[in-house]
């Protein structure tokens, strides 16, 4: 039995919440990045894959009613992402 995949949200190229997708497989279709890129963007934080950037919804749990109200730096922080 295969482990839940986490949530992935999609932060547009300005660094707004955009989007969350409920899989890379999704996020990948609404973006039009491949899914590894966006892998390698939520592991290792890179700044940006394609016009977007990407971040795994784990901890803190972000929902809906962010969407164009927080930014990936302020996520980071959130995070401990430094």
């Amino acid at each position: 039995m295969s482990e839940k995949q986490p949530q992935i949200l999609i932060f547009n190229a300005s660094g707004e919440l955009v989007a969350i997708a409920r899989s890379i497989r999704s996020a990948a279709e609404l973006t039009k990045v491949t899914e590894n890129e966006i892998k390698l963007c939520c592991e290792n934080q890179s700044s940006d894959s394609g016009h977007y950037c990407f971040r795994y919804n784990v901890k803190p749990l972000i929902a809906d009613d962010t969407l164009n109200k927080l930014n990936i730096e302020e996520y980071d922080k959130l995070c401990d992402y430094e």
